[in-house]
């Protein structure tokens, strides 16, 4: 990655990583492993209250024009890992994150597009991929952990609705 998280987080100023260079990353350590078997133990409570936070967010959003909220399958659950959002067409993806950050919240890109990378650049079959092309462009994550309060989802809320409100 072009900038590491701890650079990011700590910016005041959106900052869009890239991946310049091929790299893998399988390494696990020990310490990681044996916070994520005790994690395991957590998981349908962990599962539980980010649905609850998801289903939340939707009503709290549901009355901002244009905004695309995530759709859950009639025959798929999610563990709501992300909650991505579609900006109104017209608004500035960039410009709405930026207010937010500036309102203390910190929001990613929704997608990250593989074949735009840097380290890809050169390959042969590159292919445009129009939908995800828009969705890298048009999409944001919130913020989204199972300790959130609803306080702090009301200010999320607040601040995406003011940001998708300023022409």
């Amino acid at each position: 990655m072009s900038v590491p998280d701890t650079v990011r987080h700590g910016s005041k100023q959106v900052i869009f990583e890239s991946y310049p260079t091929l790299r893998y990353n399988y390494g696990m350590t020990d310490i990681q492993a044996a916070v994520g078997r005790e994690q395991l133990k957590r998981l349908p409570e962990i599962i539980a209250r980010r649905r609850e936070l998801a289903d939340r967010y939707r009503r709290m959003l549901a009355e901002i024009p244009g905004l695309e909220l995530p759709r859950e399958p009639n025959w798929a659950r999610s563990n709501w890992q992300s909650f991505s959002v579609r900006l109104p067409r017209d608004r500035d993806q960039r410009a709405v994150m930026q207010y937010m950050l500036d309102e203390g919240i910190s929001a990613r890109r929704g997608i990250m597009c593989s074949h735009r990378a840097e380290a890809y650049r050169d390959l042969p079959l590159r292919q445009p991929l129009p939908h995800s092309e828009q969705a890298q462009e048009h999409c944001i994550l919130l913020p989204l952990y199972h300790d959130m309060t609803e306080a702090e989802q009301a200010s999320v809320a607040g601040a995406l609705k003011q940001a998708c409100a300023i022409r």
